[in-house]
């Protein structure tokens, strides 16, 4: 069964630990240092919302929900997502996406737009696409990874 709800103050362990190891993969966030308790509680104190997603019961990944922009700019959201390695490849990532749609457009957003997409994602860029995600523009060399290597990034949007 899978169930989403909003963060715990006891969850933040947890939540860290999962996007820390995203961090230190180098593949996917633009962050080069891993997050310290602290400063990743307020960095979650900081969102719109952060959502989790739970696979009988278990944590399994989390999104934040934040404007893209501010003031005229501000009706824009954007998101991050990041799934525990176990959990993936088992048809999540799309349901937290789609919640995370949801959400934006229940918070008043009118669109969703991620500025930074690393362009060998694959399977992130084949859910934003499955869930009407359009390619806008791309950022030659963008990205740089873990390995030092470049990658292009991909910018997407979609109307809510």
């Amino acid at each position: 069964m899978i169930t989403f709800s909003s963060y715990q103050l006891d969850q933040i362990p947890r939540l860290m630990e999962i996007w820390n190891e995203i961090l230190r993969d180098g593949l996917e966030f633009a962050r080069e240092t891993p997050f310290v308790a602290d400063e990743f509680a307020a960095f979650l104190e900081k969102q719109t919302a952060v959502t989790c997603i739970y696979a009988d019961g278990v944590l399994a990944g989390f999104y934040i929900l934040h404007p893209n922009d501010e003031g005229r700019r501000a009706h824009v959201a954007n998101a991050s997502f990041a799934m525990d390695k176990s959990f993936r490849g088992r048809g999540l990532g799309k349901r937290l996406v789609s919640h995370c749609l949801t959400e934006a457009k229940a918070k008043g957003f009118r669109a969703m737009q991620f500025n930074a997409v690393v362009a060998d994602n694959a399977p992130a860029l084949h859910i934003y696409e499955a869930l009407g995600f359009q390619q806008i523009g791309i950022v030659p060399e963008g990205f740089r990874a873990g390995d030092d290597s470049y990658r292009d990034l991909i910018v997407m949007y979609r109307l809510l």
